[in-house]
């Protein structure tokens, strides 16, 4: 994998030029190359608006369009709680009834549709018959509702069980470009304007990343389904964007997301700590599972992900609990053990006291007296 990646990093450097540090890469300043396929390709993307039900903007992600009787593909994560949902055209179009018709949550893609005729839809290509360092686009949007676009190279179609924190039964395309750290959602364009795949992730710029084959989830909209989601009619993005999870600084915004929580998974990069034996000793106790918490296989479909690390020539184990989707680190930890599988144990505990110290705080918010006659 080493030696792809080397290779991809060539090729991108040959195909895209020098980028210099904090280069960004908006609808204004990115290369020509990339800002014609991008002039193609945006009357086919939409953009998406999730709120929590009070009007104001949670979370924005890009959807593409697939069929022309409205027809859309988009992260699934971003879609499937949102009590407001609202879709916006790169005309101006507002949606703001919008149906769930076909989901795939191992791939993390859900198929929309919205009350529109006419629309550009994207033609889409098969990965199989992509070569590795062809030329690709990479289309996305800010948080300022800014669409962005950068070139870059094609690399392997793998299988996501060989990347850690990916997933599994399902394949996988990599490539490398140099894109904005944008959004969730993003369209992977091969040279000719044709969708090669769909990224569910906000990008990293400059590193390694994958897509969904778009041929892998095309039969989502047959799936029969018609789920109403929330009517996005009250939603307006600020100036500056969406708000990121936890929207409050207030103190107990951190307990209140741990509150919410119910899916974590781990991931770790040192070899001394199996990630296995965390999931175990959760899974394993009674307390996590009174707590309504359950374990996930990766990142992408649990609502919290719980990264181990151990400083080297220590016998120190660190944790930190972040949203899987933002970032956001809401609990952070230690024990000291003398390996991973007693590290494990002690991480596991002060998980399981984390979450309940969460759920009494948000129950002394909802119900001060229920809440102090628990702890009596």
């Amino acid at each position: 994998m080493r030696t792809a990646t080397y290779f991809l990093t060539i090729l991108l450097l040959l195909a895209t030029g020098p980028v210099a540090p904090g280069q960004e890469t908006s609808q204004t300043n990115i290369p020509s190359r990339a800002a014609d396929s991008l002039a193609q390709a945006e009357p086919s993307m939409v953009i998406i608006l999730a709120g929590d039900g009070s009007g104001r903007v949670q979370s924005l992600s890009t959807g593409l369009i697939v069929r022309a009787d409205g027809v859309l593909l988009a992260a699934y994560h971003v879609v499937k709680g949102a009590q407001e949902l609202q879709v916006r055209l790169h005309n101006g179009e507002v949606y703001d009834q919008v149906e769930m018709i076909g989901f795939d949550q191992r791939r993390d893609v859900a198929a929309l549709r919205i009350a529109a005729t006419g629309l550009t839809a994207f033609n889409t290509a098969a990965v199989d018959g992509a070569t590795m360092g062809d030329k690709i686009h990479v289309f996305t949007a800010d948080a300022g509702m800014v669409w962005s676009g950068s070139d870059g190279v094609l690399g392997p179609v793998r299988l996501a069980d060989d990347l850690a924190g990916v997933g599994h039964g399902f394949r996988v395309v990599q490539f490398m470009s140099a894109c904005p750290q944008g959004v969730s959602g993003g369209a992977l364009v091969n040279s000719h304007g044709q969708l090669l795949g769909v990224i569910t992730t906000a990008p990293n710029s400059g590193a390694m990343q994958f897509a969904v084959p778009a041929e892998s989830v095309a039969g989502l909209q047959a799936q029969g389904l018609r789920v109403a989601l929330g009517a996005g009619t009250n939603l307006s993005p600020s100036a500056d964007g969406p708000e990121q999870r936890p929207a409050s600084k207030d103190d107990r915004a951190p307990l209140a997301a741990l509150a919410k929580a119910r899916t974590l998974s781990v991931i770790t990069k040192t070899t001394f700590f199996n990630p296995g034996n965390l999931d175990k000793e959760l899974l394993s106790s009674e307390e996590f599972r009174l707590l309504g918490m359950s374990v996930a296989g990766n990142t992408r479909t649990s609502d919290l992900m719980v990264k181990v690390d151990r400083p080297l020539f220590t016998y120190d184990w660190t944790y930190s609990v972040n949203d899987s989707y933002t970032g956001t680190t809401y609990a952070t930890g230690k024990v000291t053990a003398l390996d991973g599988g007693r590290a494990a144990k002690g991480i596991a505990r002060k998980l399981i006291q984390d979450f309940e110290r969460a759920r009494v705080a948000q129950a002394a918010d909802t119900n001060p007296r229920e809440a102090s006659a628990s702890q009596q």
